[in-house]
């Protein structure tokens, strides 16, 4: 029992030689809790993400800019002018004649009358003549001889046959008077009818010149008139073929200009809208990445922060530890030194 009173006694004498020391350190702990807590209380907590807001770009959007596509073309129409007209124009014909004044009339034309100049025949009349004289001397020769008994009868038969000669050169005459008025008669006729024929040959032959001349003249005029027509026909397809060539070149060109125009809208329309979407593109990328680094900026703060205040607590949890330790230590030492009054010896002097 004496020895453990005199052990505690001892215990007791060293706690009070270690308890200036012991209570300096838990002075100084408790200094440094007071000051890591009071550190603690003084930290703020700032939100870093009030002043952000959104960092929009509807204000900065670039619109498609309006294009002015111009005037169209239109294609100018040609002047076709009036129609070339012609005139029926009427040629005098070149026509022929054929000459009927040299055509043989009446006695020019070799007819005669053949029995004009018809001769009476006495060759026979000489020749009976000759006979009835021959025989009238052979009867005087036999009146001479024989008496003249019958030279009577000889001279009546002589004086008879040549009666009878004269008779019949009468007769020629007569008839041939007859054949000549006749002959006459048929020659007059074919005169008149030969008259006749030419004078029908001159009326037809001038009907034929008039009939060809008017046929010249037709075929004249018909001709010029179907030239002037198809001189006037042709200007007009020529004027006609060049009015709707113009006029489809004048359109061609129109219509090429006009889809030039048309692609050169639509090309600067594609590209302003290009433009605008690549702008608009740039500046949402833009916004966001601005968005994107605040925000990684109010983070990074608000990290820095919870990091400054989770170091602070981290102190205040060593220094809380410390100056726990501290206060037990001091309180074992307390209790050291108590039980050391407890054994009834004054260590305390």
């Amino acid at each position: 029992m004496g020895g453990k009173k005199r052990r505690n006694r001892q215990a007791a004498a060293i706690a009070i030689e270690n308890q200036g020391d012991i209570l300096a350190k838990q002075t100084a702990a408790q200094d440094q809790y007071d000051s890591d807590l009071a550190a603690l209380k003084g930290m703020q907590s700032t939100d870093f993400y009030k002043d952000l807001g959104y960092q929009g770009y509807a204000d900065k959007v670039q619109g498609v800019q309006a294009t002015e596509m111009g005037q169209l073309a239109t294609g100018q129409v040609a002047n076709l002018g009036p129609a070339r007209g012609y005139a029926d124009q009427l040629t005098q014909a070149q026509g022929f004649t054929t000459d009927v004044a040299g055509l043989a009339r009446g006695q020019d034309t070799g007819l005669s009358n053949v029995f004009n100049n018809l001769q009476v025949s006495t060759a026979g009349a000489e020749f009976a003549a000759n006979e009835a004289d021959q025989a009238l001397a052979a009867s005087q020769n036999l009146i001479a001889q024989t008496g003249g008994g019958g030279a009577t009868a000889l001279a009546a038969a002589a004086s008879k046959s040549k009666a009878g000669i004269q008779a019949d050169i009468d007769r020629q005459v007569i008839e041939n008077e007859k054949l000549r008025a006749q002959g006459e008669q048929g020659l007059q006729r074919d005169l008149l009818a030969q008259g006749n024929l030419a004078s029908q040959f001159d009326l037809g032959q001038q009907q034929f010149n008039q009939s060809a001349r008017q046929q010249a003249n037709m075929f004249n005029a018909q001709a010029a008139n179907q030239a002037a027509r198809f001189g006037a026909e042709s200007a007009n397809q020529f004027a006609l073929a060049d009015f709707g060539a113009q006029n489809n070149m004048s359109q061609f060109n129109a219509s090429a200009s006009n889809a030039q125009s048309l692609a050169d809208f639509q090309n600067r329309a594609n590209v302003n809208a290009q433009n605008a979407t690549a702008t608009n593109a740039a500046l949402s990328q833009d916004a966001k990445s601005t968005a994107a680094m605040d925000l990684a900026k109010a983070a990074g703060a608000t990290d820095a922060e919870r990091g400054a205040y989770n170091i602070q607590a981290n102190l205040l949890d060593i220094s809380t530890n410390a100056l726990s330790e501290q206060d037990a230590v001091a309180a074992e030492n307390q209790a050291v030194i108590d039980l050391g009054k407890m054994s009834k010896r004054n260590i305390f002097g």
